[in-house]
């Protein structure tokens, strides 16, 4: 899974960088993808850091919502640039646990979502 990441970053950078010198930068707080399936009784991690050489906001809020919709974890702040900020979140029961980031950009909330689903194991 690191390599099919690794090798989107390098495609990334190599058909983008022409075009960053003309694009001001924007907000790079990057967030953790938790597992996409745990046991019920395991932990699953969240997380965000600040890219500090991107420029723009450090702002960021991220949510986690149980299968029935009731918020377990919400944090919300400025992202450190000197180390990654996690939160580990207990799968309690079997279901879709639902994780919500926001960044800030261009004056703007951008929101990922992320689904850790929880079995019986």
């Amino acid at each position: 899974m690191r390599r099919i990441v690794y090798a989107a970053a390098i495609i990334f950078v190599v058909l983008a960088g022409p075009l960053a010198a003309a694009v001001p930068a924007s907000a790079v707080v990057l967030v953790n993808q938790p597992a996409s399936s745990v046991c019920v009784g395991k932990t699953f991690k969240v997380g965000v850091w600040y890219q500090q050489f991107s420029g723009g906001s450090r702002a960021y809020r991220v949510a986690v919502y149980d299968p029935s919709w009731r918020r377990i974890l919400y944090k919300q702040g400025q992202a450190s640039s000197s180390q990654w900020r996690f939160w580990r979140i207990g799968a309690s029961q079997a279901g879709k646990y639902h994780t919500v980031y926001q960044t800030r950009s261009n004056g703007r909330w951008i929101r990922y979502r992320a689904i850790t689903t929880a079995h019986r194991c």
